[in-house]
């Protein structure tokens, strides 16, 4: 038997840490939500996310609508404090124009209303001015914040699964994006 050492025990290790995580519910909307470690662009996490379905619920990229729900997500999805475990996940907040106010045009891939926001000190802020930080990335740093973020860079994804939002079909997203682009 050959021996890998401690390296290639390491490496095993985290080839064994499972590419998804338990689907779990939050009692105070019903919705389910989900980390899926798969690392892809944030359109391809958005039409992943969409051809899920749980418990007869449709998949989306989760929308953190509420404190509240940040709180959950934050806590029971990705484990408070502690780094993703690959990376910092992509969420359903989206900008329509490279060209605006890094703070205007977000919206959420479910069209429910942009009112309440988490984003980090200094964000958002457009740093990759090259690529434009048009896509929203959850980062488990400061209780949850958020952060504006180009596509190029691929990351897991949090799915929310629900029957009770607008708008989550591929098609929706497809005529949102024709017109900004």
């Amino acid at each position: 038997m050959k021996r890998y050492g401690i390296l290639g025990f390491l490496a095993l290790m985290i080839l064994a840490i499972p590419a998804q995580a338990e689907i779990v519910q939050w009692d105070a909307n019903g919705h389910y939500y989900e980390y899926v470690a798969e690392l892809v662009s944030w359109e391809e996490a958005m039409a992943y996310a969409e051809a899920q379905s749980y418990n007869g619920n449709q998949g989306y990229l989760v929308t953190l609508t509420t404190a509240a729900e940040n709180d959950f997500v934050y806590w029971n999805v990705l484990g408070g404090d502690s780094p993703a475990p690959w990376g910092d996940p992509w969420i359903g907040g989206y900008q329509n124009d490279s060209n605006s106010d890094p703070a205007d045009n977000w919206h959420w891939v479910t069209e429910e209303p942009w009112e309440w926001t988490n984003w980090a000190p200094w964000e958002p802020n457009d740093w990759d001015e090259l690529y434009g930080e048009m896509y929203l990335q959850f980062t488990p740093s400061g209780g949850g914040w958020w952060n504006d973020h180009h596509s190029l860079n691929p990351k897991p994804m949090i799915i929310e699964y629900s029957d009770d939002v607008v708008g989550t079909e591929e098609s929706s997203w497809d005529n949102v994006k024709a017109l900004y682009r």
